[in-house]
């Protein structure tokens, strides 16, 4: 039976990164034998696990990657199963959050409640073959309580696909969403700005030898605003990377990424190049990730070059089964939503916990330095979620935010508050 919920909002702005995606840089192999030893070298960078334990453990292997894909409601059953090796789910969300400052203007702040019902669905496919993936489409109706010029409805829609063959990997995504949301790069005074934001990456993983392998992928990004005062812009990345093992649990890194920056109006046109070393695996037993540092050039069509140290990388620690953090840095060239070339840095931390089996908590904190070539401008961001699952049908969410913007000499200050209730579906 379809059960339905009344949802309060989840969050006010979605997270590029998803918390609840298991870390793929993670290692955690036993020790083998000598005559086994090579073969367990080859297949560990993709598997995590020796041939003979991926045979064994195959079924569980490939549930464990379907419940990846498709989040923390997993377990519930689907609307409709399709064949043998696909399942329908139907997605729901209702929520209402009161935002004190809904334009983060610096002065004349105007609060709003607003209501929000998502609909849609996801289809999962590859249930018990190497090949598997999801595609999703959900519709979001925004009600302004009082700013009813904001009212809109926002379409999100995407595919993703995984294929595991023991010696290469390789992942396939395409999405395109439709955002209305000011934030710290983004606002004008009275509205909320409009834009259209598209991605598809394609990114392979094979053996070289026993002991290495080789990376490489495709990255496309598109941002088309809707005021014509904005400047769109279009990127291209080509990344590279060898792998060398250094330890059973630890790869050595050396890549380079290329990327080419399209921006309308009077933007100006650059390639970035990224050269770096990193390592990725498990620490030690209880920290894992990846981190590259390197050497950025940004190189301008019109005008010079800038050059700095470049840098990213996701960490996560395991203080507990319960208890995890999670750590990510970056230092990148970025361009504003005017066309402004800018240099980011950015820093990150999450914490989670799991009360329960019904209860867990979220929170996290983020600060991001912005250099702009006649100002600098920082920003902060904290905040705190709950979530009580009800059933593998209902979970119910509540979460607070507060920002604060610094925007230097000639930039605008804002600070902002956003309390948030919700509920969401998966049948």
């Amino acid at each position: 039976m379809l059960q339905l919920a009344i949802n309060l909002p989840e969050r006010l702005i979605s997270k590029q990164a998803d918390r609840n995606t298991p870390n793929p840089n993670s290692f955690d192999n036993p020790k083998q034998s000598a005559n086994s030893r090579a073969q367990s070298q080859r297949t560990r960078r993709h598997g995590c696990f020796t041939r003979s334990t991926r045979r064994a453990m195959k079924h569980t292997g490939r549930i464990t990657l379907l419940a990846a894909l498709i989040g923390t409601a997993a377990h519930a059953a689907p609307f409709m199963a399709i064949g043998d090796n696909a399942e329908l789910f139907l997605t729901g969300a209702a929520s209402v959050r009161f935002d004190d400052n809904i334009y983060l203007n610096t002065a004349n702040e105007q609060d709003d409640l607003i209501w929000s019902i998502t609909p849609g669905v996801d289809l999962v496919f590859g249930k018990g073959s190497a090949t598997q993936g999801n595609i999703y489409y959900r519709e979001e109706f925004q009600k302004y309580s009082d700013a009813s010029n904001q009212d809109t409805s926002l379409s999100n829609v995407g595919v993703n696909s995984a294929y595991d063959g023991g010696n290469t990997k390789f992942k396939l995504g395409a999405s395109y969403a439709q955002v209305a949301q000011n934030d710290n790069n983004i606002r004008a005074d009275g509205f909320i700005v409009r834009r259209e934001v598209a991605n598809f990456h394609a990114n392979s993983e094979f053996d070289v030898t026993a002991k290495s392998s080789l990376g490489i992928g495709v990255t496309h990004d598109k941002t088309n605003y809707k005021p014509a005062s904005y400047a769109d812009l279009g990127t291209w990345a080509l990344p590279v990377d060898f792998y060398s093992e250094y330890t059973e649990k630890l790869d050595l890194s050396i890549g380079y990424r290329f990327r080419d920056n399209s921006v309308s109006g009077a933007g100006v046109d650059s390639q970035d190049s990224f050269l770096n070393i990193g390592a990725r695996g498990e620490f030690t037993p209880k920290l894992s990730g990846q981190v590259r540092v390197g050497y950025n050039l940004r190189e301008f069509d019109v005008g010079g070059d800038d050059s700095s140290i470049g840098f990213e990388g996701n960490l996560s620690y395991a203080l507990s089964e319960k208890t995890t953090y999670r750590f990510n840095l970056s230092n990148d060239y970025s361009y504003s939503g005017t066309g402004i070339a800018t240099k980011k840095l950015s820093l990150g931390l999450q914490a989670s916990n799991k009360f329960s089996e019904q209860l867990s908590m979220d929170a996290g904190l983020t600060y991001m330095a912005t250099d702009y070539p006649t100002r600098d401008e920082s920003f902060a961001e904290g905040n705190i979620g709950f979530t009580y699952v009800y059933s593998a049908t209902v979970n119910f969410n509540a979460s607070y935010t507060y920002r604060n913007n610094d925007g230097g000499t000639g930039g605008s200050d804002f600070t902002n508050n956003v309390f948030n209730f919700g509920a969401n579906i998966r049948y």
